[in-house]
C-alpha cells in the first residue's frame, strides 16, 4: 500500500508539473532558397499567469492572426510600437482593450523570411540568429523562432516545453529538432513528451550515430567519432563525480557553417541542450588518431564548456540580472577544471595567468551592481566572471566549491541575482565572515584578474 500511495503522489505531481507546461502544435514550413519560414502552431497548457505574461516572437516574423481556443481573432498589442525582448517582439493577447486572462490555447500564425548567407556574410552570428548558409537552416530557442511564454512576475522565458510538430523544408535531404532523432526530409513529423527547447536544424547533411551521441553534418570517420566520444564520456564522468549530479543524456553534436567571417583559428559554439552545436571547426580535425586523442589541449575546455551547459543552462536554468554569469561563466569555470583534472594544476595556473594579461584594461562593474542582465558584457562573462568563481575557489578550497556549486543547481525557481548566489554560498556551508571577505576582495574589486595566485 506504501508503493502504491508513493505512486500515486509522483503521479500527480509529474501531472501537475507537465500541466504547467506548455505545449506546441502545428506545422512549420520552410523554403531553403528565398530564406522564407511559415508556421501554423496551437500553443496550449500555457501556465496559468494571469495577466503577467507576454509573447516573444522572433522580431523577422509578421503575425497573421492571433485566435482563441473559440477560434475567434483576438487583438492584440506589440504591433505598433512594439517592446523587444532579447530577439523578439513581445505580443500580449487582449479582451476590451485589457490583457486576456490566462488563454490557457492560442492559435497563432505567422511568417517571415530571413537572409541567405553565402558569400557575402554578416559582421556577427549567434545562437539568436535564425541562420540560412545555402546549405542548411537553424533555429535556436533564443532565436524565437517558435511562440515563448515570458513569465513576467518570475523574470523567467519559458523555451521549454512539449510539442508535436510537422516539418517541411523544400530541398532538405535531413531536418532535425531538438528532442527527437533527425528524420529524412523533406516532410517529418516530430514528438517530445519531454519538456525541451526545440531548435530546428535541417538541409542538406547526413547523420552519424555512436552508442553515446548523434552527429549530424560531420564527415568523422569510425575512429575519429570513436575518440570524440571518449572525452566526452571523461568530461561527463568527471562533472558527475564533483557536482554529484549525474548526466545521464546523450548529446547531439552539430557542424554547421558561420554566417560570419571567422579568422583561421577561430570556433564558436552554443547548446540547446542536449544538442550541442559548433561553427568554423570540423570535430574530426580535433582529433588525433595516431595517438587517439585531442590534437590540441585548449579543445578539450572548449567542449566542455558546451558539455557543462547541462548543468548551467538545464538542471538550472539562469534569468534575472545574474543571467550571464550563471550560465556562461559557471560553464566556463567549470571548463576549465575539466581540464585541470585532464592535464594537471599547471593547465589552470596558464589559463587565467594567460586570460589575466586579456583583462588588463578591464574595468568591472560589481556583480552586486548589476541591475540589468546585458551590463554583464561578453568579455565579463566569458573572461573576467571565471575569475570571479576561481577567487572563491582560492578562498574556500576546491572541496567546498564545488558544495557551493551543488547547492545552487539544487536550488529551483529562483532568481539567479545576486542574493541567489549569496544566499546559496551561505547555505552550502561558507559563513559570513568568510563570504565578506570574499565581497570586498573580489567582487567589489574593478579588476580581480590580478589576485588569482
Amino acid at each position: 500500500m506504501k508503493k502504491i500511495a508513493v505512486f500515486i503522489l509522483l503521479f500527480f505531481q509529474l501531472v501537475k508539473l507537465y500541466a504547467q507546461t506548455p505545449h506546441l502544435s502545428g506545422k512549420v514550413e520552410v523554403v531553403m532558397a528565398t530564406g522564407q519560414i511559415t508556421c501554423d502552431f496551437v500553443l496550449s497548457n500555457i501556465p496559468n499567469l494571469a495577466k503577467d505574461y507576454q509573447i516573444v516572437l522572433n522580431k523577422g516574423f509578421n503575425i497573421k492572426a492571433i485566435k482563441d481556443s473559440a477560434n475567434q481573432t483576438l487583438k492584440y498589442s506589440g504591433f505598433y510600437g512594439g517592446a523587444m525582448r532579447g530577439e523578439g517582439l513581445t505580443y500580449v493577447p487582449l479582451y476590451k482593450d485589457s490583457t486576456l486572462v490566462n488563454p490557457g490555447k492560442l492559435h497563432i500564425t505567422y511568417t517571415g523570411a530571413f537572409p541567405i548567407y553565402t558569400d557575402t556574410l554578416n559582421f556577427i552570428d549567434f545562437k539568436g540568429l535564425i541562420a540560412f548558409n545555402g546549405k542548411t537552416v537553424r533555429a535556436a530557442d533564443q532565436s524565437k523562432w517558435y511562440p515563448i511564454i515570458y513569465d513576467i512576475k518570475n523574470d523567467k522565458l519559458i523555451e521549454q516545453m512539449t510539442f508535436d510538430i510537422q516539418v517541411t523544408v523544400k530541398d532538405a535531404k535531413m531536418i532535425f529538432v531538438n528532442g527527437d532523432l533527425p528524420k529524412p526530409g523533406p516532410i517529418a513529423k516530430f514528438k517530445s513528451n519531454i519538456p525541451i527547447a526545440p531548435m530546428l536544424f535541417a538541409g542538406d547533411y547526413n547523420a552519424q550515430k555512436t552508442n553515446g551521441a548523434l552527429f549530424l553534418n560531420t564527415q568523422m570517420n569510425d575512429k575519429q567519432l570513436n575518440v570524440f566520444e571518449q572525452n566526452i564520456a571523461e568530461m561527463k564522468a568527471y562533472y558527475y563525480k564533483v557536482l554529484k549530479i549525474p548526466y545521464n543524456t546523450k548529446n547531439v553534436f552539430i557542424e554547421h557553417a558561420p554566417v560570419e567571417k571567422f579568422n583561421k583559428g577561430r570556433s564558436w559554439g552554443f547548446v540547446a541542450f542536449p544538442t550541442i552545436a559548433f561553427a568554423g571547426i570540423k570535430l574530426g580535425d580535433m582529433i588525433d588518431e595516431e595517438h587517439s586523442k585531442l590534437k590540441d589541449s585548449t579543445n578539450y575546455p572548449f567542449i566542455a564548456h558546451e558539455i557543462g551547459h547541462y548543468y548551467f543552462g538545464n538542471v538550472i536554468q539562469p534569468n534575472s540580472t545574474l543571467f550571464w554569469f550563471f550560465l556562461e561563466s559557471t560553464a566556463e569555470y567549470l571548463s576549465v577544471k575539466a581540464a585541470e583534472e585532464k592535464f594537471g594544476k599547471a593547465f589552470g595556473t596558464k589559463y587565467f595567468q594567460d586570460r589575466g594579461k586579456q583583462l588588463k584594461d578591464f574595468i568591472a562593474k560589481p556583480l552586486n551592481a548589476i541591475k540589468e542582465m546585458n551590463e554583464i558584457s561578453g568579455t565579463y562573462r566569458y573572461t573576467y566572471g571565471p575569475f570571479l568563481l576561481r577567487g572563491l575557489e582560492q578562498m574556500i578550497g576546491e572541496q567546498r566549491m564545488f558544495k557551493f556549486l551543488n547547492t545552487c543547481l539544487s536550488t529551483e525557481n529562483e532568481l539567479t541575482n545576486y542574493d541567489f548566489f549569496k544566499r546559496n554560498a551561505l547555505k552550502s556551508g561558507i559563513t559570513q565572515k568568510e563570504w565578506d571577505a570574499y565581497e570586498k576582495e573580489f567582487i567589489l574589486s574593478e579588476n580581480a584578474a590580478s589576485l588569482i595566485k
